[in-house]
Order: structure tokens, then sequence, then C-alpha cells
């Protein structure tokens, strides 16, 4: 019963950290904000409400006041595949249920008297979750059926102004993540020709561990008509515990079934390393008139920090081992503009984002692939001083065909689509 715990192993290695179409590349997630994104995320040198604080924090000091910010992007993926050789072949094609991912952000930042400014915030930069129809035929049900990789990241930083050019901030960050698997364990039937069946249903729940990051920024205004900025934001690993359950699935042969009964794993725990990337990210934006701003920023995401995915049960130590990922850095270019008038703002923006995936890492878990994504957004202040903000986005996001070119880890071969819709709604009140 061997190939029952390998098949095992490495279908909640990968579960464990790699769920899903997120929205930059990888299982990053850019919506942050919806005044910057409406202009398609370019916003690290001319961001001017209190989502600063994820875009540049080093522009907090050119944010007045005190600012309360709270709003939800809302993601909706379809995804997608057909098959190719060897498995599952031709003609076979599978889909993704319906799914809507509410990604709620939260900022509060202040500008003192003197020349420091300061915020906190709590947002979601990773995660999303898959889900395919009909997991009892799914023809890749061995690898995952359902699975979900939820993270709540929490930003302090300072912020100080140099001179009325220049500024810059530094903070910390603690991300807890948590990962959610099912999948079906399949074995060889016996004198089945080679066939395999489904022997059992594995679970995997995580704890929500915490890991812990940095940020630096940098705000520079040479003049009214030129704005610029740069930010880092650092890796951050995660030593993710979490705890596996075998429910065996008989087959109504009572030899075979004793047998799988005797080969599968107790119900234990189990742990991994999850790996989220560092992110450079730096913007110049020019205003050509007093009510336009015009922006193009430029990222570059350090994927190539997911090598591999280590998996390490507590009980069966045997069945440890290591997947290869080999993920690539990445870039991502955004352009984008707004136009200010007496009773709204509207926005638009367009942006390409690379794949971080290889082929041979391109799975149901996470079809990988570059996108095109384009945004339109609506802001508007009102109350007696202006002091509240509503501002929303719309982006629709063209992912690429991606095939897995016949040299998939996992044995399964085929072609991936995507399309992504997202909305979003924020409002601020300054004071």
């Amino acid at each position: 019963m061997k190939p029952v715990r390998l098949m095992l192993g490495a279908a909640l290695l990968c579960a464990i950290a790699a769920p899903d179409p997120a929205h930059a590349a990888g299982y990053q997630i850019y919506e942050q904000g919806s005044a910057v994104l409406g202009m398609a995320g370019a916003g690290t040198a001319s961001v001017n409400d209190a989502s600063a604080l994820f875009f540049n924090p080093a522009a907090l000091t050119r944010v007045d006041r005190t600012r309360f910010y709270i709003g939800s992007s809302i993601l909706s993926p379809a995804v997608s595949f057909a098959g190719m050789p060897a498995y599952p072949g031709y003609g076979v094609t599978e889909e993704m249920n319906s799914q809507h991912f509410p990604l709620p952000t939260f900022y509060l930042t202040h500008r003192t008297a003197s020349k420091w400014a300061v915020g906190f915030g709590v947002n979601t930069t990773y995660g999303l979750g898959v889900d395919w129809k009909n997991p009892d035929t799914y023809t890749g049900r061995y690898i995952v059926t359902k699975a979900k990789l939820t993270t709540i990241n929490s930003t302090l930083s300072l912020a100080y102004e140099l001179n009325p050019q220049w500024s810059v901030a530094a903070g910390g960050n603690v991300l807890l993540a948590n990962v959610e698997l099912h999948n079906r364990v399949q074995a060889v039937v016996p004198g089945g020709g080679g066939a395999v069946t489904d022997v059992a249903k594995a679970d995997l729940e995580g704890d929500r561990t915490p890991g812990y990051g940095w940020n630096a920024a940098l705000s520079f205004v040479p003049g009214t008509q030129w704005k610029l900025g740069a930010a880092y934001r650092s890796k951050v690993v995660v030593h993710e515990d979490g705890h596996a359950d075998f429910t065996q699935i008989l087959t109504g042969n009572a030899g075979f079934d004793a047998a799988v009964a005797a080969s599968l794993p107790p119900d234990q725990n189990v742990s991994t390393v999850l790996r989220f990337p560092a992110t450079w990210s730096a913007g110049i934006a020019f205003l050509p008139a007093t009510d336009w701003t015009v922006e193009a920023d430029v990222n570059y995401v350090e994927w190539k920090l997911f090598s591999d995915l280590p998996l390490y049960f507590k009980t069966t130590p045997s069945a440890n081992q290591t997947i290869e990922e080999n993920y690539d850095n990445t870039v991502q270019v955004r352009v984008g503009a707004e136009h200010r008038l007496t009773a709204f703002t509207y926005r638009f923006g367009y942006y390409f984002d690379q794949g971080a995936a290889p082929p041979e890492s391109v799975s149901p878990l996470l079809p990988d692939a570059d996108r095109h994504g384009a945004t339109l957004g609506l802001g508007m202040r009102f109350g007696a001083n202006k002091q509240w903000a509503l501002d929303a986005y719309d982006l629709a996001l063209f992912v690429n065909k991606r095939s897995t070119e016949g040299i998939n880890r996992d044995g399964y071969d085929g072609e991936y689509k995507t399309f992504i819709n997202s909305i979003g709604v924020t409002a601020e009140l300054r004071w």
C-alpha cells in the first residue's frame, strides 16, 4: 500500500501552501484600496488616502489629519480545465463552482502637528481557494477537491517628513495564515489492470499560525507636477501546523479494504513551511493639470522564495517529503489615471502581471498564468466639510490560457482557462 501514502503526501503538501487563482501572480492579493485600484493599482507615488499604509507608508505624511478607512473587495473567479494526454486525456472537461471571496480592509492613520505620521491597518494580502465541481467524479480529486488559504495581515508603520520634498517610513507586520484541504486518496485495484479507485477521504485543517515581516518606503515630491515613490514589503515565513484526518472509503472487496485500512496513516498532526514573497514597488506620477494625475508603477515580486514545499508527519515520519515548486520572480506593470471634477472623480487603468509558476507546477490548486487587468473607478466627497470620501472600482482580469505542457508533476495534464472579476467599495472619514 505504499502508493497510497505517496499520493496522500503529495496532495496534502501541495494544498497546504498554494490554493487558487489570486489577483496577482501566485497567490498574492493586491486589492487593498478602491481609489488606487480604480487606477489599476498604480498608487505608489500618488496615493493620497489612508490606503497609503499598504501602497506607500511614506506618503502618510501627505495624508492630513486623522483618517478612518474601511471597505471590501469581492473577488469572483471562473475557472475551467480541458484535459490532455496522458491523463486525464482529451475530451475531459472540468469546472470550479462559482465562488465569491470578500476581502475586508481597515486602516487608521494620523498626521501629527509635527512631521510624524502613523498608521495601523488590517487586510488580506494572500489567499483565496478552489472548489471543483462533482468531487466524487472530478478527475483531479486525488490532488484536491476543495481548498482554502486565508490570511489576516496587521501592519503598523511610522512615517517622517524630512523636508517638504522627502518623506520616509518603516514598520512591521504580523501575518496569520490558515489552510484547509479536502481531497481523495487513491490506490491501485488488485487485479484491475492498473486501474485506481478512491480508498479514503483526506481532510486537513491548519492552525492560524503567525509570521512576521517589515516594510520601508520613500516618497519624493520635487515640484507641483511630479511625485515619486518606492516601497518594500519583506518576505514572511510561516511554520504552519495542522491536523490531518483520514476516512476510509470501502470498496466492497474485503481483502483489499483490510489492506487499505492497515496502510492508511492514522489521524495525526502535520506541519509545513509557508513562504510569502517580498515585493519591491516603484512609481512615478505626473500631474499635467491640477485636476489630472497619471501614474506608472513597476512591482518586482520575489517568488523564487517559493522553491519547494516540505511536509512533516508527526506520527508517521516515513511519509515526510519535499516537492519542488521552483517559482520564478515576476514583474507587474501598472498604469492608471484619475480626473478630478467638481462633483466626482473618475479613474481608469491597465496592468500586466507575469505568472510565477513553471509548467510542471501548474495544477488544480494554482493554475497560475500571465494576466491582464482593466479597471474603472469612481469617487466622490460629501459632508458639510467634505470629510467623507466614497470610492468604488471594478476590475476585469483576463488570465492567459495556461497549459501544463505534458509535464505536470502530479501527472494531471491539460489547459486551464480563468477569468476573474473584482468589485470594491471603501469609505473614509477624516477629521
